[in-house]
């Protein structure tokens, strides 16, 4: 017998067996040929079993496929995928998208919902994440400034008014950003009001600047904090308001 097979057709030390005999054995708990043995019989009984039940053929078609699917409950078109209230958590597109690659990948309703249920899953910790992250941040800030927080705040969106980005930034959900406020603020204290020109007000090359502040601000880099790119983003930002508005930044 080798050297993990006892005479008797039981296994003793697996530490010279092939890798795939040693998990298979380890993962189904076979003590001896014997018991491997009738595993296998067993496994093969039931898939003839389960074969002729099914009555499925060798080989079998895309119509045949699509048959089975329909059979274990796939909708007869992706729209028809109902995900109750989480749906209504997701764009229009985005549904579409989901409902679409559930229906490719012929999923039943159930399965598909549990995906959808993953998904909010793992947004939800995101944004967990990112609340918390901002949460901190706030706090900072609310040390720093201390009982000067709320001019702090109305010095920020003072700022954001007199450049004319409220709009955007409240369209991004960046309007209480931490770290736009504390942007904005330090640009307050670099800016003169002389220099900060009401919205519309003539610039050089005015237009092209604001395609590239809306090109910007639109941008994922730009309203999602965690992107990898977001901090030269907003360093992108300060450089084309400042020269928006003819100032020169200090640096450092």
């Amino acid at each position: 017998m080798t050297e993990y097979m006892n005479t008797d057709g039981s296994f003793g030390d697996m530490a010279g067996a092939p890798e795939s005999v040693s998990t298979l054995i380890a993962n189904k708990g076979f003590k001896d040929v014997a018991g491997l043995v009738e595993g296998y019989n067993s496994e093969v009984a039931f898939k003839g079993t389960m074969k002729q039940n099914l009555n499925l053929p060798e080989m079998l078609t895309d119509d045949m496929t699509a048959k089975i699917h329909t059979k274990l409950g796939k909708p007869d078109s992706p729209d028809k995928y109902d995900f109750g209230e989480a749906g209504k958590t997701f764009k229009p597109e985005v549904l579409n998208g989901i409902q679409g690659l559930a229906y490719k990948h012929g999923l039943n309703n159930t399965q598909a919902n549990a995906i959808v249920s993953q998904i909010l899953e793992i947004a939800d910790v995101e944004i967990k994440t990112e609340n918390e992250a901002t949460d901190a941040v706030e706090k900072a800030l609310k040390e720093e400034y201390g009982d000067k927080y709320d001019a702090f705040i109305e010095d920020a969106s003072n700022v954001a008014t007199k450049l004319g980005i409220t709009e955007t930034l409240d369209k991004h959900g960046l309007g209480r950003n931490p770290e736009i406020l504390k942007m904005l603020h330090d640009m307050n204290s670099k800016l003169s009001e002389a220099s900060l020109k009401a919205p519309g007000t003539p610039v050089n090359d005015s237009n092209t600047i604001d395609d590239k502040l809306k090109e910007l601000t639109e941008s994922p880099a730009y309203t999602d904090r965690m992107h990898v790119d977001h901090h030269s983003k907003m360093v992108e930002f300060k450089q084309l308001l400042a020269q928006k508005h003819n100032v020169q930044l200090a640096t450092g």
